[in-house]
């Protein structure tokens, strides 16, 4: 099935880039920070209806049409234009994202770059690759001493915003450098190593079921902010639900885990304070 996979995903790849260039027709979802395209909905139809040419007893879970659910172990997973606000402002950190569970268990996984021409793919147990290349995440032991993705969406409240900045903060007192597509373009470089890890606060199932394993079987880790096993969710709420998430090389990932931990605790006790000083 990898090889459909890798096939839908450029064939919607090439059908993003015919929409670069025109108006893009972006309207707002459910927030400020998600819009859809004319494009986005274009890729995820051509996605959606080869799946069910080929497999039409699967389920689908896809960002533009939700839930589609069948009795099956089988589920797809589509993100069909990710990095929708980079595409709409013409910045080329956008691309496919396919994943197919099994039993809510990841075991392929597709990450496209049209602009870029690079193609990301694994299946479980087999290793991750980048244009045909076995890739690996990096080697790196010190934090210190990388690039690190970080991913976060407008806040909604003072109180979020003021823990994501928080966070963020910590963060930039410990690695090298920030970068922040909040993209597929974060986990692709990940899981090759020019990245040391990611971090995002706001994903849905379409924006880190193919990640997760990619980065994975590129020998990474990839759980909740909180390093505890991601479950994903594949009922009827699962477009809903959001993931924070932390993943990068096992060293790195162990290092970033205990940033972020402090600066909650930090947090907490800051909100504690204030409290009881009101």
């Amino acid at each position: 099935m990898i090889d459909d996979a890798i096939a839908w995903a450029r064939a919607a790849g090439q059908l993003l880039l015919g929409h670069r260039g025109r108006s893009t027709g972006a309207t707002q979802k459910s927030d400020l920070s998600n819009v859809v395209t004319a494009a986005d909905l274009a890729s995820e139809q051509a996605i959606v209806q080869a799946i069910r040419r080929r497999h039409p007893t699967h389920s689908i879970i896809a960002e533009e049409t939700g839930c589609d659910l069948r009795d099956s172990e089988f589920t797809w997973v589509i993100d069909p234009l990710d990095g929708t606000s980079n595409f709409a402002a013409g910045i080329p950190w956008f691309g496919v994202l396919i994943a197919l569970l099994r039993q809510r268990q990841p075991v392929l996984a597709v990450l496209h770059l049209p602009a870029s021409g690079e193609l990301y793919c694994a299946e479980r147990g087999g290793g991750a690759f980048r244009n045909g290349e076995k890739i690996a995440v990096s080697a790196e032991p010190r934090l210190s001493n990388v690039l690190w993705a970080w991913g976060m969406d407008a806040a909604d409240d003072d109180a979020t915003a003021t823990r994501d900045a928080a966070l963020l903060a910590r963060a930039l007192q410990r690695v090298r450098n920030v970068r922040a597509t909040n993209s597929l373009v974060d986990a692709a470089y990940v899981a090759d190593g020019r990245l040391g890890g990611m971090v995002n606060r706001s994903s849905r199932i379409w924006d880190i079921a193919a990640p997760m394993l990619l980065i994975g079987q590129a020998g990474g880790l990839y759980t909740g902010a909180d390093g505890l096993p991601l479950a994903l969710d594949v009922s009827a709420s699962a477009a809903e639900r959001v993931y924070a998430v932390l993943a990068g090389a096992p060293a790195l990932h162990a290092q970033m885990l205990a940033v972020l931990r402090t600066a909650s605790a930090s947090g907490s006790a800051s909100m504690s304070q204030s409290g009881a000083n009101d």
